[in-house]
């Protein structure tokens, strides 16, 4: 039985946390984030630049036999921490997925050293030696491999370049406490034994051969000189072989398209020439449902993006955007295209300070009217990986894609992601990693950047209508002239005022009638309204005083309320409902909210853009 090592810490600190809320939430389930991480490290190691980067995802399930030496101690540690372990054990049954990669430069850096890559990646968590120019660089997202194992286990095997020398270890997350007179650590490693910060590794050749038989990692001889191999022990049951591959198409459709990138899972090859077929297939199990609905327009955006043809818009100024160029011709004729519902392209260049100086960069957007019953597509890419929540608030009816791989530009992105490398956000940590980088420490290429879902649609939407500012007047009472018993909308003016009192335009006619139920709300379509058919955005949260809605998935979610509705298309995304379509016959319904607190419901009303 090959040895694992619980150690203990002695005085130093603990932090008994996966970062599981980051990774494993309900709009990014880790079975999403899983294959994320795993195809972007990947991505990140690649070697041959002129090759693609092939990531095989492969369920096996045997008898122990084998795979007992190297699991055996594990589960005496998991009930001494009192932590389950899978019934299939006692039966004589283990299931594993393993994910390799190849065309990569394995787990490099010193054996010797705590610092190097590869002692990182099994013992700091929250380090990186990632500069900023891949996909990656908080040291966290591994956690999602652990998240991924019933055992919370993962082990690891890799050829590594240039040398080809291999190495293997294993990481399993226990429960620190007290066992005796030692205070022990919240992980075990399989390793030999401890060496200062480090570990000495089982380097014995049957160890390294078994542990590839066992588990069977094939590929690493021949012409695959390097690479990296992880072993997920009794993955949870929602992995399947459709889903890994819909998150691979979802998240990296461009990386696949460019020739960038193969996956394979199981018997399937996913590549360049095979992805629409697939994508057909899986699209089902792609969680976004502006894309599975119709992936085939999807990969058409992302297709044009790649390759079909781009007009130049040069923007010298990042605030405001655009500034005067809605009226130039350039714009007027992308603006005509789309009205004939053809797909247009657009070459954003504009400026970023870097290493001293202004230099140009710039990324691709394509832009198409969406079909009526269908949810529009919104996604940023940087370098061939979907950054899912940059996006606009309201897409109206355009679809957007959005490819970012110009290498300064690229790591300037990275650089102001978040933990997950989901969103573009500001964090405070961000601003010293952008001056080591060469870059001014502010965000306003970042805001620039996650502002264009929406200022793209705006500059090339023809007479955009602005939202119905009035629609809750009456639901909330509110005084025009500030009499009466509502709130005013604007200050009285002085008693002893000789002004004329000016006449007001007449009020705008709001489209939907609002009735307050008990644990919800009603709305219906007004019958004094007649500009038929609209689009309606309904956002809620718990009021708490604040002018900005503040939200939370712990408040309510609300795939689990009631919620009915007719002559309307309906589509959900977090405390949001877009009703799209929607006529003098729409009626929409949304009960089951808490009935002690007061909901803070806003709406709004836009038309079709045509």
């Amino acid at each position: 039985m090959w040895k694992w090592i619980w150690p203990s810490v002695g005085a130093v600190p603990v932090s008994q946390d996966l970062n599981t809320e980051m990774f494993d939430r309900v709009d990014y389930p880790y079975s999403e984030t899983f294959v994320r991480e795993a195809i972007q490290n990947s991505l990140d190691a690649r070697l041959d630049a002129a090759k693609p980067v092939t990531v095989n995802f492969r369920f096996h399930t045997a008898n122990l036999g084998a795979r007992r030496p190297f699991l055996g101690q594990l589960r005496g540690y998991r009930e001494k921490a009192h932590l389950g372990w899978p019934e299939d054990w006692d039966k004589n049954r283990i299931s594993w997925l393993t994910v390799e990669d190849f065309n990569a430069r394995g787990l490099d850096g010193s054996l010797l050293s705590r610092m190097s890559n590869f002692w990182n990646y099994w013992l700091n968590f929250g380090l990186s030696n990632k500069d900023g120019t891949g996909r990656g660089g908080r040291g966290i997202g591994r956690v999602t491999f652990l998240i991924a194992s019933q055992i919370q286990t993962v082990l690891g095997f890799t050829k590594r370049f240039p040398d080809a020398s291999m190495a293997a270890c294993g990481m399993s997350v226990l429960r620190a406490g007290q066992h005796g007179d030692e205070f022990l650590s919240t992980h075990a490693y399989l390793a030999g034994s401890e060496q200062k910060s480090i570990y000495k590794l089982h380097d014995a050749q049957d160890f390294l051969t078994g542990l590839r038989e066992a588990f069977e990692l094939k590929g690493y001889d021949g012409p695959h000189s390097s690479g990296f191999a992880l072993v997920i022990p009794y993955p949870h049951e929602d992995l399947k072989s459709a889903g890994i591959l819909a998150a691979a198409i979802e998240h990296f459709a461009p990386a696949i398209m460019n020739g960038s990138l193969i996956v394979n899972v199981d018997e399937r090859s996913l590549n360049a020439d095979t992805i629409r077929n697939i994508a057909a297939a899986v699209s089902g199990s792609i969680r976004s449902p502006s894309i599975g609905r119709d992936v085939t327009r999807y990969l058409d955006l992302i297709d044009y993006a790649l390759t079909g043809p781009l007009v130049t818009l040069p923007v010298a100024s990042l605030k405001p955007p655009f500034e005067g160029q809605r009226e130039s011709e350039a714009v007027k004729t992308l603006q005509l295209a789309l009205l004939k519902s053809a797909p247009v392209g657009v070459r954003l260049e504009f400026p970023l300070r870097w290493d001293g100086k202004v230099t140009t960069v710039n990324l691709r957007a394509v832009l198409a009217h969406s079909s009526s019953d269908r949810q529009p597509i919104d996604r940023l890419f940087r370098e061939g990986m979907s950054l899912p929540d940059v996006k606009a608030k309201m897409p109206g009816e355009l679809d957007l894609v959005m490819l970012v791989d110009e290498t300064t530009l690229a790591t300037y992105l990275n650089l102001c992601e978040g933990k997950a490398h989901l969103d573009l956000l500001e964090p405070k940590e961000a601003k010293p990693k952008l001056r080591d980088a060469g870059f001014e420490p502010n965000f306003l290429v970042k805001r620039f950047v996650k502002s264009l879902p929406m200022e793209l649609r705006i500059l090339l939407t023809p007479d955009v209508v602005e939202p119905d500012s009035t629609v809750f007047d009456e639901f909330f009472s509110i005084s025009v002239d500030g009499g009466g018993e509502g709130l005013s909308r604007r200050k009285k003016k002085a008693e002893d005022t000789k002004e004329e009192k000016r006449e007001l335009p007449p009020a705008k006619t709001p489209a939907f009638l609002v009735e307050t139920l008990p644990n919800g709300f009603r709305l219906r379509s007004n019958p004094n309204f007649t500009s038929w058919p609209v689009n309606l955005s309904v956002t809620m949260a718990y009021a708490n005083g604040a002018r900005s809605l503040s939200w939370s998935e712990y408040d309510f979610r609300l795939n689990e309320l009631q919620i009915a509705h007719s002559n309307c298309q309906v589509d959900i995304n977090k405390n949001r409902i877009q009703a799209r379509d929607c006529t003098e016959s729409t009626r929409l319904e949304v009960t089951g909210f808490d009935s002690n607190r007061e909901l803070d419901t806003r709406l709004k009303v836009w038309t079709h853009a045509t």
